[in-house]
Order: C-alpha cells, then structure tokens, then sequence
C-alpha cells in the first residue's frame, strides 16, 4: 500500500540506492535528504521529493518516483507533505528548475508559477537552460 512518509535516518540506504538507481552518476548530498518526503510501497521507496534549503527559501533537489505511480494523487499528497515540512522549518518559498514543458505543466499543477523577468536572484540555485519556477508557502 503506497503511503507518503517524512524521510528519517532508517530510511538513509534505501534512499541512496533509490537515488542511485534513477541518477547513476550522482552522490546523493544526505544533507538535503533529511528535507525528504518518501513513498513508500509496502515500506520500499517508489518516490521522493526534496529540497535544499538557503535562508528562507528552498530549491526542490531531488524529485524521483517510479512510473508506475506517476499521475497518481499520492505524487500531490507528497509535494503537500514537503510543502508542510518546509514551512514548519521556516521556508518560505520554494523554487524548482523545469526543464521540460510537461515538468513545467507537472510543477503548475502543484501550485507553482513560472519566473519572469530579472533571474539573477536564483542564478546561484539554477541551471541556464530551465525554465525557473516558485511556489510561495506563507498564508
């Protein structure tokens, strides 16, 4: 049964090889895995969303799922989960890098907006060729 849970440090392993599997060559930073939400099937990871705080803000880092859950309401329930888990660490936005139009449609639907204008604000968080986009947390 798919369930969405906050990432503990029993849950580090799991996460690591769940990363690695999705990400081959990446080194999972486990700083910004303790800002975690999991799903878990039958307590096996199947997707993730996390984000790496700077001051006030966030920036999503890793947002994995396995396809088979994929346009499902336990995706939403997820980001909502790290929405709550953002603002109670004092998180007042979060930015996401969508480097596809149908990601940018995807991160819409879950309540952020596109970036216009000046980027410079988020040059140090950002790739060049992602469309940039933020979700306010406060009220």
């Amino acid at each position: 049964m798919l369930k969405v849970v906050g990432y503990t440090q029993n849950d580090e392993a799991q996460v690591v090889d769940f990363i690695r599997k999705i990400q081959l060559d990446v080194e999972p930073d486990k700083e910004i895995l303790s800002c975690s939400v999991l799903i878990k099937d039958d307590n096996r990871v199947v997707g993730m969303v996390s984000y790496e705080p700077h001051s006030d803000m966030g920036v999503i880092r890793y947002f994995l799922y396995d396809a088979r859950i994929a346009g499902t309401d336990i995706v939403v329930g997820m980001f909502f989960e790290l929405y709550k888990k953002a603002r109670e660490k004092g998180v007042k936005q979060l930015i996401a890098q969508a480097p596809s139009q149908d990601v940018g449609m995807l991160f819409g639907m879950l309540g952020f907006s596109k970036v216009t204008g000046d980027l410079s604000d988020f040059s140090d968080f950002v790739r060049n060729d992602a469309e940039i986009m933020l979700i306010n947390l406060e009220g």
